[in-house]
């Protein structure tokens, strides 16, 4: 009992310290100042084969969403940044302010006609044909900052 108590207690602290890590940009965007990319808050409309994750980028780019033309799918390692090591109040291993989707495609493939994909349900990186199945996408842009940088910049 006193376990499960810590575990909610240690979930809900963990959502009040990633409100700090997640700002809302109030133009569909969420900036992570803990590796400075700027994420698409919601996803698309639809989930998607990988060959449709990678139109609808497009199409956000032609349309300038939130007033930058340079969205694109995130690879493993960024998407990975947003896994969290406990649950939410949601089940998931995602911030709550990116809703409540569990599985999207990332850039990364591995081999012919595989593709990559965060399962944020397990808290893990998955590999599928593209073709095959439908995920969530969410885009992102800018440069991923590293640890070091994190590290040179606080000093």
């Amino acid at each position: 009992m006193l376990t499960e108590t810590n575990d909610k207690i240690l979930g809900y602290l963990t959502e009040e310290l990633m409100a700090t890590r997640f700002i809302d940009n109030g133009d569909g965007t969420v900036t992570d100042r803990e590796t400075n990319l700027i994420w698409q808050k919601d996803t698309a409309p639809e989930r998607n084969t990988w060959p449709e994750a990678e139109k609808y980028i497009q199409q956000l780019n032609e349309a300038g969403f939130a007033g930058h033309n340079d969205w694109r799918l995130p690879n493993n390692e960024e998407l990975s940044t947003l896994i969290l090591s406990r649950e939410t109040s949601k089940r998931l291993y995602l911030d709550p302010i990116f809703g409540s989707q569990r599985c999207f495609w990332s850039s990364t493939t591995r081999g012919h006609h595989v593709a990559c994909y965060v399962d944020f349900f397990y808290g893990g990186v998955y590999r599928f044909e593209e073709n095959y199945v439908n995920h969530s996408v969410r885009a992102v842009r800018g440069d991923m900052r590293k640890t070091a940088d994190k590290q040179q910049s606080a000093a």
